[in-house]
């Protein structure tokens, strides 16, 4: 089939559909989408709020939790112990499918029926880290998000087998690491970007295979550099006391500098490795054969998927997170480990197969509109059938979505094919990661037809602000921990934990001035958003789609004009 241009319903800009995204509907028995890839990737992670927490009570122990939802939520909330407990398992709130309602309609007051999970974690994999959201198989964390198999790690997100870290953005397969985004591999690196197989790095970018570096750029199995300078071990050592890292003063006036000479080198067009091929995106590794991707570990003939953390994923279209041996994946939000066959669904793991239309059926297989069911088959609405009943009732449903799609406010059409309307997300948009990654104000997403969460600041009052922190970790006590801090940028509280003050000393760094949330804004903001732009190459002229728009400073070359003056 030829390329064929569609105008999209919700944005109303023009879309193209390759002869090859048809083969892939045909494949698995979808009719092409309506929405551009932009405004699809939007409403899939308009269902997944990874950061925003509140406190709450449990609906059915009564205890206090943590939760992502907010109080004026009318979800039925389990803190995580009972939501996961054997009393129940989901086939308590069945429903018979009527065939003179609307279907989404149906799904609707199920999804008011049942109850929901505090926190989205594989709850019964982690120990000791109830305060952390996404998260499977970690230990010992504290406020860390979109993570697996991660140990002693603090205030950071999309992670995959980091340890004993905190403030970090990225991370895979390293330990003791802080305030680093985009790096695997590593060891001992600090406030640095996009590195892997490094040992004790400090604000360095884009360095692969080095050791004992500070403030270098485009390096490759280099040691002992400062700012690019080669220096002997014993000069190095003498140059790095000198430097007094241990001093907030002193680290502050090092980052500075560091990111002014980051501006004098030129980077790559686009992040990943050689051990990509025929891929398109940023932050696509150990890939092939996968288009428009967006942090992306381990694809194979995948299009469109963002935040795969954990390899590997295969045959996926419009995928976002996590992976993990998941394929035939189409429309799909936060689901994953051996997942299957899974559309137009949302938080659906693990060893999952054959879904549809479902919100949090876990260990499920054969499912078609249910929501929080757990360890069941052949269920339609939660209610459970024999296999020839359901794929019956299945098709009946399939042509009536078909011939009486919802539609909504806007007269947008959600016909068979599209994701789960807006309205069944749980969530507000600025609770969301669509908010981080696509932000809008109040008024541009009611205008949209998005909810808006009016967030109400906690009020405690602070004991010391952070311009009176000691300038080194070693001048800390154990009082420190009974003390409410005023972030020197927003002048909200914050306080420290012992495990992060005891990491800090390990690591010899001063403690932050800034709250969690400011430091993770800031974090962000040295990470590319998930948008290409049409621009040229700043040393052979070539054209390139890269994520750096025209009017950023930095100096953009091909990956090929990179690659040789740099690899």
């Amino acid at each position: 089939m030829q390329n064929e241009t569609k105008n999209c319903q919700n944005c109303k800009k023009d879309f193209i559909i390759e002869s090859d995204d048809f083969n892939f509907y045909e494949k698995i028995k979808v009719p092409p989408p309506t929405w551009c890839p932009e405004c699809r990737m939007i409403r899939r992670i308009y269902f997944n709020n990874v950061y925003s927490i509140y406190k709450r009570k449990c609906a059915k122990c009564n205890e206090d939790t943590i939760s992502v939802y907010s109080l004026d939520k009318e979800n039925i909330v389990y803190c995580n112990s009972c939501w996961w407990g054997d009393s129940w398992d989901g086939r308590e709130y069945a429903m018979d499918y009527n065939p003179d309602r609307p279907f989404f309609e149906q799904l609707a007051e199920l999804k008011s029926k049942t109850p929901w999970q505090a926190l989205v974690t594989e709850y019964k994999t982690n120990i000791n880290s109830k305060y952390a959201n996404g998260i499977a198989y970690c230990k010992d964390s504290y406020m860390t998000f979109w993570a697996d198999y991660c140990e002693n790690v603090f205030y950071s997100t999309l992670l995959n087998t980091l340890k004993f870290s905190s403030d970090c953005i990225r991370g895979y397969f390293s330990e003791l690491c802080y305030e680093s985004v985009g790096f695997s591999r590593c060891y001992r690196l600090f406030f640095s970007d996009e590195c892997d197989d490094c040992i004790d790095v400090w604000f360095s970018r884009d360095c692969y295979n080095c050791t004992n570096c500070i403030g270098c750029v485009n390096l490759r199995g280099e040691k002992n550099c400062i700012f690019n300078i080669k220096y002997t071990k014993e000069e190095y050592l003498e140059k790095l006391k000198e430097m007094n890292l241990n001093s907030w003063k002193s680290l502050n006036e090092l980052k500075i500098k560091s990111q002014k000479f980051w501006l004098t080198k030129p980077i790559r067009e686009y992040h990943g490795h050689s051990l990509s091929v025929n891929v398109s995106g940023d932050y696509v590794y150990e890939s092939k054969n996968s288009k428009e991707m967006y942090i992306s570990n381990g694809a194979e003939d995948c299009k469109w998927c963002q935040f795969i953390t954990v390899k590997s994923i295969k045959d996926c279209r419009d995928y976002s997170g996590w992976g993990n041996g998941a394929e035939l994946m189409y429309e799909v939000s936060t689901s994953g480990e051996g997942a299957s066959n899974i559309k137009f669904s949302d938080q659906c793991w693990p060893n999952v197969m054959d879904i549809e239309y479902s919100m949090y059926t876990i260990s499920c297989k054969h499912v078609f509109g249910c929501i929080n069911l757990k360890n069941k088959e052949y269920c339609i609405l939660n209610k459970q059938y024999k296999k020839e009943e359901y794929e019956r009732l299945k098709l009946i449903i399939i042509e009536d979505i078909k011939k009486n799609p919802y539609i909504d406010k806007f007269n947008r059409v959600w016909t068979y094919g599209e994701f789960l309307p807006l309205e069944f997300s749980p969530f507000a948009y600025n609770e969301t990661l669509a908010q981080l990654f696509f932000p809008k104000t109040k008024e541009k997403a009611l205008e949209e037809g998005f909810l808006w969460h009016e967030k109400i600041d906690n009020e405690y009052k602070t004991t010391k602000n952070a311009s009176d922190l000691p300038n080194t970790i070693t001048e800390i006590d154990e009082s420190i921990l009974d003390e409410v801090i005023s972030c020197s940028t927003c002048g909200k509280a914050y306080k420290f934990i012992s495990e992060e003050i005891n990491l800090m000393r390990k690591l010899s760094i001063p403690l932050p001035h800034e709250c969690y949330n400011c430091r993770q804004e800031h974090r962000f903001a040295r990470m590319n958003m998930p948008k290409l732009y049409k621009r040229n190459c700043m040393k052979c002229n070539m054209d390139i789609n890269t994520p750096y728009s025209p009017d950023r400073p930095e100096i953009v070359y091909c990956a090929k004009c990179y690659q040789q003056e740099f690899i």
